[in-house]
């Protein structure tokens, strides 16, 4: 009996033992996995939000240069170039304003607070604000606050800014989930312009 109490008490600290240290590296490894997983399907995600924005932005910068070129230089009526131009404005802005809020949240969970609020509050404002203009140029309206190509080119430049500031986020591994900061009942995005 003394012989087989070593044995069992070897036996019993090897199985317990080891299936503790078994279980204790098996949830590590687990948990890398899952870390690792999540963080491809958040860039993954990241990207394809990236895409969906980037493209937005160049679509509604470039209808509304195509439209403030085609007023620039009338007196008066309106071409029938401008017209077209001027559905295909609409046509983006419906797209835009249709998926603002979605937008602005997908951003700010991929990127963070800061680039949504920069999206929002900087570059949508600016959209705006040259909206604005160029439709009191449609409307033969003096009232609207003076554009030029400059003011285009300062947003056309702020919008690829932004882009590479989304890329490089992507680059360095820094998107995924990142808290709002901001409560549930947060305003929705900018419209219009």
């Amino acid at each position: 009996m003394n012989e087989l109490m070593p044995v069992v008490a070897g036996f019993l600290l090897t199985t317990v033992l080891g299936g503790v240290l078994g279980f204790f590296f098996q949830r590590r490894a687990w948990a890398h996995q899952h870390r690792v997983q999540t963080r491809d399907r958040d860039r993954e995600r990241a990207v394809m939000v990236f895409e969906e924005v980037s493209r937005l932005l160049d679509k509604r910068l470039y209808r509304l240069r195509l439209l403030y070129w085609s007023l620039a230089g009338e007196t008066g009526t309106r071409s029938a170039k401008s017209e077209t131009r001027m559905e295909g404005y609409r046509q983006v802005l419906f797209e835009w304003n249709d998926s603002i809020n979605r937008n602005l949240a997908l951003i700010q969970q991929y990127f963070g607070v800061e680039l949504r609020d920069r999206f929002d509050n900087r570059i949508g404002a600016d959209f705006v604000t040259l909206g604005k203009a160029v439709e009191a140029m449609w409307n033969g309206r003096a009232d609207g606050e003076p554009i030029d190509d400059t003011r285009l080119n300062t947003l056309a430049d702020q919008v690829y800014a932004y882009n590479l500031d989304m890329l490089q986020a992507i680059q360095t591994g820094t998107v995924g989930i990142t808290g709002s900061g901001l409560p549930a009942s947060a305003r929705g995005g900018r419209a219009g312009g």
